[in-house]
């Protein structure tokens, strides 16, 4: 034992006891209700099929009451993308009740009714960790913070979805300076360090602090390589609460901003609502990395978070608000797919050939419209899919994985070209 730390007192009632509140706008001058998307351009990635599948998110929050009954998560909930389950601080697999804003932020994530509500990853799985006590505001919750994120990493997440932070607490002895602030001084910050040098991407909310006394980012956005999140709002302009960088130690803080103010999501079983905080920016990002995880699935965490960096509009001039500012979505998945995909010589490749489950097809310039088509020998066709606007450079092709072995003919088709390739399937 080298250390020991008191982190956590007897007291009377907490300072904090709202800490995890939603602050619920008013009904009028709403942005649309896609707009966290549309101002990263991530309804292309949607539209071109990422939404997040194969990808494994870990939200850790203080609780997802009604989350089991929120409307907006029927889908979620059919397709069992809910992975399971923990409560940290109880220690046992129930989380569908204590707080809220758990769900609010699962809703962003992954909320999916028509016209009403898209999250950003709604094609994503999900662990759902409680790891916030929400009747007190001590550093015990960070040592279940980083119980939470060590399951998380034994799970296999590729992402950490928090929408928590640490500065204040109910005993005023305990509290943080600025100057911990630097990545390396907070027990929470050194553990999403941790977790982001095992490959994990975390992302995690900047704080909403701009308005009270601390102004500052919060524990753990302050590390290294964790994505804090500010907010902006459907202006594209900053939020009055997000909290200002930039962290202790002088780096760039936050790293990219979403929109964090009149954000839609769901609380109730059945309503809907719109709310404000980095808690919601948070989600955002986490969720549009998840897409570009399932479009370049070579990437690594730091990979994505150097893109989200490169594609932000300040990204030559970054600054203590905007951070590198708001990403484009479509341009960071240029970044990546230019960095490990290799440009074919033709119009397109296509491989492996011959092929036992899945094969990829290779553009060598981003198609725009595309049809694809797969035949038989007979004529019969198998497959038609069709993208009105396809963003990406390459395209996985699961759809063959029960058919016989044998030749079969893919026809890809745009608005300026089209090409027919064979390929062959074997027995596994």
């Amino acid at each position: 034992v080298s250390e020991v730390k008191i982190v956590k007192r007897p007291v009377g009632k907490g300072l904090y006891p709202g800490k995890l509140d939603l602050k619920l706008t008013r009904d009028t001058d709403y942005p649309p209700f896609d707009r966290p998307l549309t101002m990263l351009n991530g309804q292309l990635l949607h539209k071109s099929g990422f939404t997040g599948e194969g990808i494994l998110i870990a939200v850790l929050d203080g609780g997802f009451l009604k989350a089991d009954l929120a409307s907006s998560l029927d889908n979620l909930r059919s397709r069992n993308g809910i992975k399971g389950t923990y409560d940290m601080i109880l220690r046992n697999k129930y989380v569908y009740n204590y707080h809220y804003h758990g769900t609010a932020v699962l809703s962003v994530l992954a909320g999916d009714i028509t016209d009403y509500i898209e999250g950003s990853a709604p094609g994503a799985d999900y662990w759902l960790i409680r790891t916030e006590d929400t009747n007190s505001e001590f550093p015990v919750e960070e040592d279940y913070w980083v119980a939470g994120a060590e399951y998380a990493d034994s799970l296999g997440v590729d992402i950490i979805s928090s929408s928590l932070g640490y500065f204040n607490f109910d005993d005023p002895d305990m509290n943080y300076k600025f100057s911990d602030m630097n990545g390396k001084s907070t027990f929470v910050s050194r553990a999403a360090e941790s977790a982001a040098s095992k490959g994990i991407l975390v992302v995690n909310s900047a704080g909403n602090e701009r308005t009270s006394e601390w102004k500052r980012i919060i524990a753990p956005s302050d590390g290294d390589s964790v994505i804090a999140a500010g907010a902006v709002d459907g202006s594209n302009l900053i939020s009055s609460f997000s909290s200002a960088g930039p962290s202790a130690d002088g780096r760039i803080k936050p790293d990219n901003v979403a929109q964090g103010v009149s954000v839609v999501l769901q609380i109730e079983p059945e309503t809907l609502a719109r709310a404000n905080g980095t808690s919601f920016s948070c989600p955002v990002l986490s969720g549009m990395c998840a897409c570009l995880m399932q479009a370049v699935p070579e990437a690594l965490n730091m990979n994505i978070f150097n893109a989200l960096h490169r594609s932000g509009d300040r990204y030559n001039k970054p600054d203590s608000l905007y951070g590198y500012g708001i990403p484009d979505i479509v341009n960071s998945l240029k970044i990546l797919q230019n960095f490990y995909l290799i440009n074919p010589v033709d119009r397109t490749s296509i491989g492996p050939n011959p092929f036992t489950e899945n094969f990829e097809v290779t553009f060598r310039e981003v198609p725009g419209t595309l049809r694809i088509q797969i035949f038989n020998t007979s004529g019969k066709q198998l497959i038609n899919k069709f993208y009105d606007d396809y963003v990406g450079r390459s395209v996985r092709i699961t759809d063959l994985q029960n058919v016989s072995e044998g030749l079969y003919f893919v026809k890809l088709t745009t608005s300026t070209w089209s090409v027919t390739h064979k390929i062959i399937k074997l027995r596994e």
